[in-house]
């Protein structure tokens, strides 16, 4: 009985002591409440959000702050998230070198996905939230999109300490009402039921992106990220913000033949019997009134060329720019933007928009880069597609742009007379919170014509405007660098002068280019090991496809 007694005595000191425990651990708490809202509206709204610990430089997310929160993998997003509206969004990692591109895809080099965020994650948020902190010093990190000011402001909370805090995200430039709107052109994500279209719409809010195209992948085995739905009865808008179907697929190595993408299709092109035909997709794809290209072509050439110099990455693009199957190709991504091959194509004569995707979940969020097309006042997803298809487009993580050459916009074709005068007009401009401009170049057929600069990263704005004589066809196009390492491009405008082509020396050179890309595929497709999986009938029939593009390219040479 006695010892009954004592071992009751011990039990409940055990108990008191826990009790007390975490008691003591509440005290040493506090708890912060979050509203989100938009500065015009007044209203709440979807944004990023981090908050960071400055004694341990780690997040917290909502509602225990307690504990460390962990983070979604690509391995994550190949089945959708068990969320349900008013949950946070996956936590994405936005900065660090983690080396693999199951975390995080090295391919940011250890830059931020966002130019203006320094935190080590985001997650989006659609509604106030309460999150329990320990006592201490933090950081609140709040964005939407480009289009408004990021805020990021420290505080402390003390133990028991209850505080509020009201976050107004202001704007510091409205696209829509100049008529551009912005747009994705590379997400992954599974849309099988409606909890899936609420989860990718509250994101693309959170991001103020307007049109996001959620693309099913492939590869010669099968298909991921699956798709409920095509054509128009796929889409799902709200207000001014969609979600539309499309696919990237074929898709073979990117150090090879690389990724296409086809966007605003009506159903899914894929026959593995033909799969390295290229050629097959775009056809059925432009059939059906879709848009067709290629993705990846940011990063792809620098990449691969750094391991090996001899490679001719994404190599389908010489087979199938010069036979006319190609629309866009996707030139920023993590943080890069690559232009070799885009101005290799548009100084052979070739029209091709300027494009940009965050490429989900590799990327770390929807709409880190993105692609503005000008629909002007009436804004619909068809007339969305439509100013893609026509190049009425720029692409930018940070940084807009605004560029002329007398009335035409980027994408259009104007004709001149070699002496005409053009009127060439420029502006770049920043909130300096998201990444004011360094520098402003403008650009024909390659070469730098003027550029402004700026060694204040608190002046928002730099422009261009002169004049120049037409002289010969040739194209003009935009660029800039901010401060903090954000970029934008636009479609160039062409210049058609009847009679006067371009340099033919430099076509020349850029043909010469080509041919040595054809004369490695060549090589390729007489390498068993490389073509094992090709179907019965591809290397004969991809042999007839190179020949024909040397043909071309044979004759773009000799005019």
């Amino acid at each position: 009985m006695l010892r009954t007694k004592r071992l009751a005595h011990l039990v409940c000191l055990a108990l008191g002591a826990v009790a007390l425990y975490r008691l003591a651990a509440v005290d040493a708490e506090g708890t912060l409440r979050v509203e989100i809202r938009d500065k015009a509206s007044g209203r709440p709204t979807p944004a990023m959000v981090c908050i960071t610990s400055l004694a341990d430089g780690k997040w917290r997310t909502p509602p225990d702050g307690r504990v460390d929160s962990g983070y979604s993998t690509v391995r994550n997003f190949y089945q959708a998230f068990d969320w349900k509206p008013g949950d946070i969004g996956p936590v994405r990692l936005t900065n660090g070198d983690y080396k693999d591109n199951d975390t995080r895809s090295s391919i940011y080099e250890k830059l931020s996905a966002y130019p203006y965020w320094r935190e080590p994650a985001a997650y989006f948020v659609s509604a106030p939230f309460t999150i329990m902190l320990p006592a201490g010093r933090w950081r609140l990190a709040v964005a939407k999109g480009t289009e408004f000011v990021p805020v990021s402001e420290e505080f402390e909370i003390a133990a028991g300490q209850r505080r509020q805090r009201r976050v107004d995200l202001a704007r510091w430039v409205d696209m829509p009402r100049q008529g551009w709107y912005s747009g994705d052109d590379h997400v992954h994500y599974p849309r099988l039921k409606p909890a899936d279209d609420e989860f990718l719409m509250t994101w693309t809010q959170a991001e103020d992106l307007h049109v996001a195209n959620i693309v099913r992948m492939g590869d010669i085995k099968r298909t991921y990220f699956e798709q409920a739905r095509y054509g128009p009865e796929s889409r799902f808008v709200r207000g001014n913000y969609a979600l539309v179907t499309g696919q990237e697929d074929p898709r073979t190595d990117i150090a090879e033949q690389g990724h296409t993408l086809a966007l605003n299709i009506r159903r899914p092109v894929r026959d593995t019997s033909r799969y390295h035909l290229y050629d097959v997709m775009f056809d059925g794809i432009r059939a059906q009134g879709g848009l067709t290209g290629y993705a990846h072509t940011a990063w792809a050439t620098e990449w691969y060329r750094r391991q090996r110099p001899e490679l001719f990455p994404g190599w389908d693009a010489s087979l199938n720019v010069v036979r006319g199957k190609i629309d866009f190709l996707e030139i920023l991504q993590f943080r890069k933007l690559g232009l070799e091959d885009y101005y290799d194509f548009l100084s052979l004569g070739f029209r091709l928009t300027a494009s940009a995707g965050s490429d989900l979940p590799w990327g770390a969020s929807i709409g880190e880069a993105r692609v503005y097309a000008y629909t002007g006042p009436n804004f619909s997803v068809d007339a969305w597609f439509e100013a893609v298809r026509n190049g009425h487009t720029f692409v930018t993580n940070g940084p807009m742009l605004a560029f002329s050459v007398d009335r035409s916009i980027p994408g259009d074709e104007m004709k001149a007379a070699p002496d005409a005068t053009l009127h060439v007009r420029a502006t770049a401009w920043a909130h300096p919170a998201v990444g004011a401009p360094k520098t402003l170049e403008i650009v024909s057929d390659g070469e730098v014509l003027r550029t402004a600069e700026s060694a204040a990263p608190g002046k928002s704005e730099l422009k261009l405007e002169f004049k120049l004589e037409a002289g010969h066809s040739r194209w003009i196009a935009a660029r800039v660098r901010s401060h903090n390492g954000a970029l934008a491009h636009t479609t160039p405008v062409y210049v058609s002068v009847p009679g006067a082509g371009p340099d033919p020396e430099t076509r020349r050179r850029l043909v010469a280019k080509r041919l040595k890309a054809l004369d490695f595929i060549a090589g390729r497709l007489r390498d068993a090991r490389f073509t094992r999986e090709y179907a019965a009938g591809e290397v004969d029939a991809l042999t007839e496809r190179l020949e024909e593009a040397r043909r071309r390219y044979l004759a773009l040479a000799r005019r």
